[in-house]
């Protein structure tokens, strides 16, 4: 086995260059997915393989740290930080490190509490958005629900910098989205929007009247004991946090404990499509639960049912889209899950260089956390690869 683990490496090692070509990316998609936490040791090989190609990726600059966690159901085989805050710091990064997640925010708290008031009865999947946000109520939107939202479907645009259009506050950036044109009819196209993200956490806010940080931080990530995930504020910097970019364009500083995408940040720190931070030890939590069909240190947390409703695909002839959830799809198309996640895996991907994936048929998951936009957002080619490789050592683990 060890001598299998050894030639399947040494090949991805040698072909390093050409399997970082194989990842898709979408720039519109992320701009600007108990016992103990105790790795097992019974991944000698692949471990040293794991090391050896991350390091390979910071030396040539696709981001200065890195963060891994992989497991099996509540197994957790690989925990390790890989790698400092900075090309020039000497703060190494460990599990415990606490990075941008960007659109992991998505998943982890606007999904997540989608999914928890779906099954209170307090949010239903064809109801019009405005039901809830009578902003909504207009010829184009009227038709638009909160399936739309959630499958990236309404027809609401990708994303675009609104500091560059002069929006710098709040109420500004939300008025635009509420007025923006449509690209399409809503239900005949999927995409990716962030938009429709930001919209679904404003509509999370009107149902349970409670800001939408602090109704996530209650219900989602101290009832599963993820103490070290949450919004932060914008205005004051956080050295003990993973920095980000360099701005040199809009804040015009390093942006380090206040979430790197702008419209976040102009929205205070708090959105729908990015602003959350965490570490790996609270996303293995995170995603343990959702390998366990919902189940979390003895309580459901969320129903199987759900679970299955939220990350399938929602329509296979537009695109792997599920309900906030992306999915592997069809084994053939390049992903960040790698070659060997099954077809029914979910997860996501993050502007800032982060990812999470679950495979439900053997439950196994893998998260990824970096840096990859420090000092500049500019060097995707640079990072681009490394997400599918590290899925397939997760896979390889428990073969």
């Amino acid at each position: 086995m060890s001598s299998h683990f050894h030639s399947f490496f040494l090949c991805i090692a040698i072909l390093l260059f050409a399997a970082c070509n194989t990842e898709s990316h979408d720039p519109a998609s992320e701009s600007s997915d108990e016992i103990p936490m105790q790795p097992t040791n019974s991944y000698d090989i692949t471990g040293m393989q794991l090391d050896s190609i991350i390091h390979g990726f910071i030396e040539k600059g696709a981001f200065p740290g890195a963060s891994i966690a992989i497991g099996k159901g509540l197994e957790t085989s690989v925990m390790e930080g890989y790698g400092a805050y900075t090309y020039t710091s000497e703060r190494q990064i460990t599990p415990e490190s606490i990075f941008d997640l960007a659109s992991l925010t998505k998943v982890i708290a606007t999904t997540a509490a989608s999914m928890l008031l779906y099954e209170q009865g307090k949010l239903r999947l064809d109801a019009p958005v405005s039901t809830y946000l009578p902003e909504f109520d207009t010829p184009s939107r009227r038709s638009i629900t909160i399936g739309h939202l959630l499958s990236h479907a309404s027809g609401l645009p990708s994303w675009r910098p609104m500091h560059l259009n002069g929006m710098t506050t709040h109420d500004a950036l939300m008025d635009s989205i509420m007025t923006i044109p449509l690209t399409a009819r809503p239900g005949e196209v999927f995409q990716y929007s962030s938009y429709g993200m930001i919209v679904l956490a404003k509509v999370v806010e009107m149902v349970t009247q409670e800001p939408f940080d602090q109704w996530c931080a209650t219900h989602i990530f101290e009832t599963l004991s993820m103490m070290s995930t949450g919004f932060h504020g914008i205005g004051t910097p956080d050295s003990t946090i993973v920095p980000t970019e360099i701005d040199t364009q809009f804040r015009h500083r390093l942006i380090q404990g206040e979430v790197h995408d702008e419209n976040a940040w102009i929205m205070g720190g708090v959105a729908g499509h990015a602003g959350l931070f965490s570490n790996v030890e609270d996303l293995s939590i995170f995603a343990k639960m959702m390998a366990m069909r919902g189940q979390h240190n003895g309580m459901q947390f969320l129903q199987p049912e759900t679970i299955d409703l939220f990350t399938t695909a929602v329509d296979t002839s537009l695109g792997t889209r599920a309900l906030g959830w992306d999915t592997r799809g069809p084994a053939h198309q390049p992903s960040s899950a790698g070659q060997y996640f099954g077809p029914r895996s979910f997860g996501h991907t993050g502007f800032t260089g982060t990812s999470i994936w679950i495979d439900p048929e053997t439950q196994i998951w893998v998260i990824l956390l970096t840096n990859r936009v420090h000092p500049t957002r500019n060097n995707y080619d640079a990072f681009r690869g490394v997400r599918g490789l590290v899925a397939d050592i997760a896979y390889q683990v428990f073969l």
